[in-house]
């Protein structure tokens, strides 16, 4: 009888012990957080964790997680912004984000309901991924049932009702794959559980990106180190970045993103940035662009510029779908030439996330989209030979020629100065101004050809 006693006590305890697998109690020994600002208390006959609004990032303690399930219970306190879970995070500056904006409670169309970002360099990407965003039928004083399953690449997360998904998350976008995991939001938490690599059937590997065969978006650019612009400051044509500039390149990622915030990291200030890509056509054509961008661009063709637009979040002027980038954002039209076409954009950005997405609306008698190569640097042989001032009576301006740090650098008469970069066989160019000048020094001449016009000037 006794035998039998102690067998149905270790059977009753085995059931205890598998039901409360990867719970976690509330109880502060469990938790890093801000004192003060949470609370460990009995709430709606549970065990619950309060979060205030200031409490800020409430981190799970001793806990690494790569893959598996994430499933609590959240009660939002109202009025409030949003009901967040964290994973894969390494700190602030670096983590994954599902967060429930509490302020869409009722709002079944809502898109924006519930958002999946990464952060990079403490950026919340929010605004550069609106495909993972989508409506959730988050309830209002009363429990809300999260669950999140993480595997590999991809994720589903699940708010009220298990058997579907309201986010399937195709490729996660942070730059970690284990870390801590933590919760924001002022309200209570329960019922909290996580059970490593459990990850009921989801596959590990990164689901297609279906634009991957698009042969219209221009993937990879060449690039300039991201330069301070100051506020209200607009883009010129004088602000084209000499060739020497573009040293690297710089590829897209999922759906065409150029994610300048994962390379560069946050702007503090407003910055620009200069991308160049070369387009090749068979015939003189219309075509058009569409674009998107976060926040601002300058688009520049053939050194001409051809159009500006701006993406400001909380302004008038923000674009659709409510200042995130889309590739709905814009369309710009241009005119491509026979032959070589080169195609410039600054990007400026002071707000959350950072890029650019673009696309050829057609391909029709295209040879080819690459990234710019300048030109190569050719050194100057013997600089002497070019110094000094030029005339003519064709045009009533001299040309002078002096040297700035083994440079040519030349300058008019009526104080307008030009870099000059060496081509080799005594010709100069400068492909911002669209100008040639080729020297002859023994007959202390130069050919002067600003686009398709001719001077002939002589040494004095």
């Amino acid at each position: 009888m006794k035998k039998i006693v102690v067998i149905l006590l270790l059977l009753f305890a085995g059931i205890d012990s598998s039901a409360q697998k990867g719970a976690i109690q509330m109880k502060a020994g469990n938790f890093d957080f801000k004192a003060g600002t949470v609370e460990f208390l009995t709430y709606k006959g549970r065990q619950s964790m309060k979060l205030a609004a200031n409490s800020g990032q409430v981190v799970i303690k001793d806990m690494n997680f790569k893959n598996g399930i994430i499933e609590f219970d959240v009660e939002s306190i109202l009025p409030g912004f949003a009901q967040s879970v964290y994973f894969h995070r390494k700190d602030e500056k670096e983590q994954e984000i599902v967060y429930l904006r509490v302020t869409k409670i009722g709002d079944k169309l809502a898109n924006e309901a519930i958002q999946y970002a990464p952060y990079f360099d403490g950026v919340n990407m929010w605004d550069m991924y609106p495909q993972y965003q989508a409506p959730a039928p988050i309830k209002k004083d009363d429990w809300n049932h999260m669950k999140l399953v993480i595997h590999g690449k991809r994720m589903r997360v699940y708010v009220n009702d298990v058997s579907r998904p309201v986010l399937e998350i195709p490729q996660l976008e942070g730059n970690l794959t284990e870390g801590t995991i933590a919760f924001d939001g002022a309200g209570y938490i329960s019922n909290l559980v996580v059970r490593p690599n459990e990850t009921d059937g989801l596959s590990a590997e990164a689901a297609p990106d279906l634009t991957d065969h698009r042969s219209n978006y221009i993937r990879t650019w060449a690039v300039t180190q991201p330069e301070l612009l100051e506020t209200g400051r607009e883009v010129t044509t004088e602000n084209l970045p000499d060739d020497r500039l573009f040293k690297q390149n710089i590829r897209a990622e999922r759906e065409g993103l150029v994610n300048l915030t994962r390379k560069y990291g946050m702007n503090e200030k407003r910055k620009v940035i200069w991308l160049k890509a070369v387009i090749e056509s068979a015939i003189d054509q219309p075509n058009s662009l569409d674009i998107g961008f976060s926040d601002e661009v300058w688009i520049f063709l053939n050194n001409s510029l051809l159009s500006v637009d701006k993406n400001l979040f909380q302004h008038q002027i923000l674009k659709y779908p409510k200042g995130r980038i889309s590739i709905e954002n814009a369309k710009i039209p241009l005119r491509l030439k026979k032959g070589t076409n080169e195609l410039a954009i600054a990007v400026a950005n002071d707000f959350y996330g950072w890029g650019i997405i673009v696309r050829l609306q057609s391909t029709d008698n295209i040879l080819s989209i690459e990234p710019y190569v300048p030109a190569p640097e050719v050194a100057i042989e013997n600089i002497a030979l070019y110094l000094g001032e030029y005339k003519t009576t064709a045009v009533p301006f001299t040309l002078k020629f002096t040297e700035q740090n083994g440079q040519l650098v030349g300058k008019t008469s009526n104080e307008n100065t030009f870099g000059l970069n060496y081509r080799g066989n005594h010709e100069f160019e400068n492909k911002t101004a669209n100008l040639k000048i080729v020297f002859m020094p023994k007959e202390n001449k130069l050919f002067f050809k600003p686009g398709d016009q001719l001077y002939e000037f002589t040494r004095q």
